[in-house]
């Protein structure tokens, strides 16, 4: 739209947060082997049933657990030895679930397939979660964002011996996030995945009371181009 000759542009900025409603745990089963000979690699498969059994033992409900397929490679650092060509087999299984601790705890106890098979390890990945807000804090730093373009407009104008009119014209700007991963060093990546940790659960089996911290939250910026028009005081 056009605007009147006097007016006055200012950014009005606010922020809320948002929370992970969903978590993406990715368990990566890798099973190593001298040749492709090696017997173990035949268990592979049972191997990865062991692990989708115990998961669903341990709490985790059928219905959150998802085949996200297998691979089979030899590492870069054995192609080199004429004489030994080692080779992984990997089954990656995927939990989406809305209880992060749950599936956690239950990780932390996979330990005994190592203890099966020295050649056999877990990694675990995590993605990035799904997050939601609250609708009531979304509309709160609208108004918040408003009003504070409002008053660097006040203050402006008032510089220059004039006071603000009525608002001209509106936009917005793309939103803007910021957040943490699991120790707070880097914020979340714009696409793809990236690795982390357990959760740190403080204390022992003996004191009785593990501290459970909340999930990651993250920053969502606003900002909002607001023109006002500008008469005399």
């Amino acid at each position: 739209m056009n605007v009147s000759k006097n007016y006055i542009g200012v950014v009005g900025e606010s922020y809320y947060f948002e929370y992970p409603e969903t978590w993406f745990i990715d368990i990566v089963l890798n099973i190593q082997a001298a040749k492709k000979g090696d017997p173990i690699l035949a268990k592979a498969g049972e191997y990865k049933n062991k692990l989708i059994k115990f998961l669903i033992d341990e709490g985790i409900p059928k219905k959150k657990l998802f085949y996200a397929g297998t691979d089979a490679y030899t590492p870069w650092w054995e192609l080199k030895k004429k004489d030994k060509k080692g080779i992984i087999v990997s089954h990656k299984i995927t939990i989406r679930t809305d209880d992060r601790y749950k599936a956690y705890k239950a990780l932390e106890k996979a330990e005994w397939l190592n203890k099966e098979d020295k050649r056999i390890s877990i990694r675990i990945d995590e993605r990035r979660p799904i997050f939601k807000s609250k609708a009531k804090d979304v509309l709160k730093a609208r108004e918040s964002a408003c009003k504070n373009a409002l008053e660097k407009a006040k203050s402006l104008a008032a510089s220059l011996g004039m006071k603000v009119g009525k608002p001209l014209e509106i936009q917005e700007f793309p939103n803007k996030y910021r957040g943490s991963d699991n120790y707070g060093d880097n914020d979340w990546e714009p696409l793809g995945v990236f690795r982390a940790y357990a959760p740190r659960i403080v204390g022992s089996d003996d004191d009785g009371a593990n501290i459970e911290l909340k999930g990651n939250e993250r920053i969502v910026y606003l900002k909002y181009s607001v023109n006002f028009e500008l008469i005399p005081s």
